[in-house]
């Protein structure tokens, strides 16, 4: 060794050989003087601490020991290129001995006759700077699909193998006030990880965005807990860019991480960097790619699910584009319509303002929004509200997108409303004059039943004819009480008032009065053991008088009408939509024109008729009607010959309906009655009736007075055998709350309820309201009296 210092130092200006020495071993990279055989004749430091550890001493060694061992090389090494006799040789190559990649420089050295006796290596270790100039290679090259999963995948684990760490995380970030981010692509120490939600560590991602280069550090600790998902990593070192869009907001995260701290620092941030805008630029490509997929994806399933037709027309108005729709909306097969003019579909009244609506203002692409009606494949004419959006293409032309909606169904919705708008001002005017007219009725029925009383007590002949003429306005009193009872149900429906009736009664009643003055005949098939039925008698004779009438009016030519009963059983559960249980049949049929098929399905729909000035109300109000009775309507009908409506009406339990009442049967009593009406006819009949049957009476005209006579009375010891009071009273407390302070001055109070609202909620559920009993106005002696002894027990026989 000290030789081969000795020469070098002979060379012209060479530094003395204890600086040699120090320079050569000073170097981190390899150097190695050979001589001409190629063995070592002396290698700094580097050289041994790399080597000598594991193959003992090299000086004396040939050259291949350390780098090649016992594999032969399989190309001419460079120090072979200097010992024959080159200048230099400088290469990049690797060794089978040394792992990583070097750059060898060797250069001849020479005695001072100018003879050359050996070679000087400089061996440098670039490995790092190769890492780094593949991944770079590899990004440059962009093997897989810029902006795919599988490029950003291949730049984290490109990036981990440039610096040399196992781990990397390309993230997500919707929310830059949120560390929640879902990551994109994972290397985790020689693989792929599935991505996942993940928030950050709070200190990494605050560090991350407050700094705008690369943000690195080197903890003491594990940088995630042990509860994790990342926790195995054991990560303590970590370097990492938030990636900023081209607004400057930042849309992700790429952080490397390691078990041990991240050397060559430097080095690191740049490669981190570089490769952070290389993502950020791929994201921001995967974000607009998958906005206009996803774009796509929506705007196809809007298109071809959306309930609104959409057509794509030229400026010509010639169909480009039908939505598959089409056949659910018109019946026509899409492809059938391209080519076609999407306005030879509209109807005839509305084509042409269309068309010069469409030509107007397709050219300086104004919106458009018409209603029309469109042509289905099944000829009907449907409405449809119409919106074209016209616009003009990349290549200049224009075009027209049409969003059109079948508003049929609404129109017709609409067009109820208003008819119901109309109905509702109508209900409540006949509701109103029902309910004055109940009052009014009230007097004139109770005094033609006095009247009676009174002839009745010296019979005689003449008597009797005036009797008879009584009984009959009576009859006419009871009619007009149905026919107010028809006004309310029509102004408000509401629950029936049931009472046990002949249903025989009711039908030919009903029916003579329907038919009186009509060409139409009726048959009627009436068992004599016909059941009694529990049912509103007013509701039921309206529903019969609108099937009779439509019979009669489907037969303007004359004809028969056949209404039979019969009594019908339910032991056990049918198709029919009714309980087990008895019921009375009624089956109304005519010989008119009868109703079309497809007609049926609709008819008792409110406000369908087929009737040129029909309102569409008489079969819906029946229907109602019944089914608020618990039964059930049906129809049948062949066209040209025979309509057949079927009612079923729940039975009565009484197996005999009652009897008509007679003044004999009169039942009286005696004690006090509290009267509240504000229509002083009204007290001044009822006055008269209570009289009569016994008792006497107290009268007010509103609920307080009422309370306080109640209260007063009960105080002197004497409190009132029963109260009527009147539901509505004008500008004052009616019967509900009367009832609630009476029944809290006397839970045991009697106390009836009465109102010409007859179809009032009231009136059907009195009981539940605490009421006593229940007469509907108008009512006569009769009535008075049985409902006073139902509720009083008194079965005094009159006197009269």
């Amino acid at each position: 060794m000290n030789k081969t210092i000795q020469h070098l130092a002979q060379l012209p200006h060479a530094p003395t050989t204890e600086k040699w020495e120090q320079a050569f071993e000073a170097l981190t990279d390899h150097v190695m003087i050979l001589d001409r055989s190629g063995n070592i004749v002396w290698a700094n430091r580097a050289l041994r601490d790399q080597v000598e550890p594991r193959m003992g001493p090299i000086v004396g060694h040939h050259y291949q020991l350390p780098y090649y061992g016992k594999t032969p090389p399989q190309s001419p090494p460079p120090w072979e290129t200097v010992l024959a006799g080159a200048l230099s040789a400088v290469v990049e190559t690797s060794f089978p001995a040394m792992p990583g990649y070097f750059l060898v420089s060797c250069y001849p050295l020479f005695d001072g006759q100018g003879t050359q006796w050996g070679t000087i290596s400089v061996v440098k270790d670039i490995t790092d700077r190769k890492r780094v100039e593949e991944a770079l290679r590899k990004i440059a090259q962009s093997d897989p699909a810029p902006g795919s999963i599988a490029f950003l995948r291949s730049l984290v684990k490109d990036l981990c193998h440039a610096i040399n760490v196992p781990y990397a995380i390309l993230a997500d970030l919707e929310n830059p006030a949120q560390p929640n981010t879902q990551t994109v692509a994972i290397w985790s120490d020689g693989r792929y990880v599935e991505n996942f939600a993940w928030t950050p560590p709070h200190h990494v991602f605050e560090d991350l965005l407050k700094v705008k280069g690369c943000a690195w550090n080197t903890v003491s600790t594990p940088l995630f807990p042990a509860t994790s998902v990342l926790a195995s990593w054991q990560v303590t070192s970590y370097m990492g860019n938030a990636l900023r869009g081209q607004a400057g907001q930042i849309i992700g995260l790429l952080l490397v991480m390691s078990p041990e701290p991240i050397t060559n620092t430097h080095v690191a941030k740049s490669i981190v960097q570089l490769f952070a805008a290389r993502a950020t630029s791929e994201l921001q490509r995967k974000k607009t790619e998958d906005a206009l997929r996803d774009s796509e994806q929506r705007y196809r399933a809007i298109m071809e699910n959306a309930y609104d037709l959409i057509v794509e027309i030229n400026n010509k108005g010639q169909c480009q584009y039908v939505s598959p729709n089409c056949q659910v909306v018109l019946g026509y097969d899409s492809a059938a319509m391209l080519g076609k003019s999407f306005f030879d579909f509209v109807h005839p009244e509305e084509r042409q303002t269309l068309v010069e609506s469409f030509h107007s203002h397709i050219g300086s692409l104004e919106k458009i929004d018409i209603m029309c009606r469109l042509q289905t494949k099944q000829a009907e004419w449907r409405w449809f509200e119409s919106h074209i959006h016209p616009f003009r293409t990349t290549i200049g032309t224009v075009t027209g997108v049409i969003v059109t909606r079948d508003i049929t169904e609404q129109k017709r919705l609409e067009e109820e409303r208003i008819r119901a708008t109309k109905l509702e001002s109508v209900g409540l005017l006949a509701g109103g004059i029902a309910h004055d007219f109940n009052n009014i009725l009230t007097a004139v029925f109770a005094n033609i039943g006095l009247a009676k009383i009174v002839v009745a007590k010296e019979p005689s002949s003449n008597n009797q004819s005036v009797v008879d003429r009584l009984s009959a306005a009576e009859k006419a009193c009871l009619r007009a009480r149905d026919l107010t009872k028809q006004l309310l149900t029509f102004a408000k429906g509401g629950a029936p008032v049931r009472s046990t009736a002949s249903i025989a009664s009711l039908i030919t009643d009903t029916v003579e009065f329907a038919l009186r003055g009509s060409s139409v005949r009726c048959h009627l098939h009436i068992p004599k053991d016909l059941w009694p039925v529990e049912v509103d008698e007013g509701q039921i004779s309206q529903v019969l008088q609108n099937l009779v009438i439509n019979g009669d009016q489907a037969m303007p030519e004359g004809g028969v009408i056949t209404v039979e009963a019969e009594n019908f059983s339910i032991p056990v559960p049918t198709d029919l939509p009714l309980k087990t249980g008895t019921y009375v049949r009624v089956a109304v049929t005519d010989q008119g024109i009868g109703i079309p098929q497809d007609h049926l399905p609709k008819i008792f729909d409110p406000y369908f008729t087929t009737k040129q000035k029909g309102s569409g109300l008489g079969l819906a109000t029946t229907y109602s009607i019944i089914k608020r009775h618990e039964g059930h309507i049906t129809v049948s009908s062949t066209l040209g010959k025979r309509t057949c409506f079927t009612l079923y009406i729940p039975a009565s339990p009484m197996k005999d309906a009652p009897t008509s009442e007679t003044i004999e049967n009169l039942i009286c009593g005696k004690g006090r009655i509290l009267v509240m009406d504000d229509e002083k006819d009204i007290q001044a009949v009822l006055g008269e009736m209570l009289q009569h049957l016994g008792f006497d009476v107290d009268f007010t005209s509103e609920g307080e007075r009422a309370v306080s006579n109640y209260a007063h009375a009960l105080k002197n010891g004497s409190p009132y055998t029963a109260t009527i009071l009147d539901l509505t009273i004008p500008g004052g407390m009616g019967g509900k709350e009367t009832l609630k302070q009476i029944h809290s001055l006397h839970p045991e109070a009697k106390v009836i309820v009465s109102s010409g609202y007859s179809n009032d909620p009231v009136m059907a559920h009195f009981q539940q309201l605490g009421f006593s009993g229940v007469i509907a106005k108008p009512y006569n002696l009769m009535d008075l009296s049985k409902v006073l002894s139902q509720i009083l027990s008194t079965k005094r026989p009159s006197s009269i």
